[in-house]
């Protein structure tokens, strides 16, 4: 596929050397780990879901995926090698917000059985020992596949769950929060990003789009004045969402604000892309660009090299977008 970059701004030396152990992590990362797309097969079982959020059940989810229940908000936690429950204090790790698709709404199963939740369920042993970042995984109900689009209520509570929790009682970066969502997931990270200032370093979108040509210019203004850094990954074969969705994403973005104020930019345009790995949606061929996304070191690479040093403040006022001109 073609690639378009826009670099950031050359770091300092001090802020370069911060990153470095952990960039040389995912760079030892076994390269089959990435180029490998495997083939397709049932979901899984319904994994358990724990309420008890003590020190030793949290611990469980050190190098495996594990699923949790907090205030009501249903949520898949993996956190990294270098966690340790008695450093969370000294030690700050950079977190990474996943956004399933339509699909996966209403139970983890489906969402465990793909893309970066399946790399981290005790799927891929070299893939977890080698991530860095704390991810959270959270779950939309029900309700978001019949309206087809992650709810508000539900984006709120999980900015919540990160500000209020992840960072200071596990440990979180606050200027190093990333936000990641496919499909559905992809819409999800593009409209949270935009409703939430001061609050993501960067967005990754995997096959996603916009609702209307409105929504798109509004999206990619508040994205270029918050300075929030975009990736955006689509194949030009997705018979689900079409590659036009992310095309017109980027353009918006390219020709928001003046040249000064343009955000880091990585568009990932495939040329071809797999279905999903799972039976029941084998079929739908090239909208499986996830499993080609989350399994490129590059993605990680520069999800590294991005900091938001507005964020980590109090919890910004959530900025709504109005009612989109049309449904995808």
């Amino acid at each position: 596929g073609s690639t378009r970059w826009r670099q950031p701004a050359p770091r300092s030396a001090a802020m370069r050397s911060k990153f470095s152990a952990t960039i040389v992590f995912m760079l030892l990362m076994k390269t089959a780990s990435f180029i490998k797309v495997r083939e397709a097969a049932p979901a899984g079982p319904e994994p358990p879901i724990t309420k008890d959020l003590s020190t030793t059940s949290i611990v469980a989810a050190r190098l495996q995926l594990k699923q949790f229940s907090k205030d009501g908000q249903l949520f898949g936690l993996f956190l990294p090698t270098p966690w340790q429950p008695m450093d969370r204090e000294s030690s700050k790790h950079p977190v990474l917000v996943f956004l399933h698709g339509r699909g996966e709404s209403g139970a983890f199963a489906v969402t465990n059985a793909q893309s970066l939740p399946w790399l981290l369920a005790g799927n891929n042993a070299s893939f977890a020992q080698n991530c860095p970042f704390i991810v959270i995984a959270p779950q939309c109900p029900s309700e978001c596949a019949m309206q087809n689009h992650w709810l508000s209520a539900t984006l709120r509570g999980v900015a919540e769950l990160v500000h209020n929790w992840i960072v200071p009682h596990l440990g979180g970066d606050a200027t190093r929060v990333s936000l990641a969502g496919q499909s559905m997931g992809g819409h999800g990270a593009w409209i949270f990003a935009a409703q939430q200032p001061r609050f993501f370093a960067a967005v990754v979108v995997v096959c996603g789009y916009a609702q209307g040509e409105s929504e798109e210019k509004m999206i990619a203004q508040r994205l270029v004045r918050s300075g929030t850094a975009v990736g955006v990954y689509h194949s030009a074969d997705d018979s689900v969402i079409p590659v036009s969705a992310s095309d017109q994403m980027v353009r918006a973005l390219e020709t928001a604000g003046d040249k000064s104020a343009r955000v880091p930019l990585h568009y990932e345009r495939y040329e071809h892309a797999p279905g999903p790995p799972i039976s029941e949606y084998e079929h739908l061929l090239g909208h499986g660009s996830y499993e080609l996304a989350f399994r490129s070191p590059q993605l990680y690479n520069w999800l590294l090299r991005q900091v938001c040093h507005r964020c980590g403040r109090p919890l910004a006022p959530w900025h709504n977008l109005p009612q989109p001109e049309l449904g995808f």
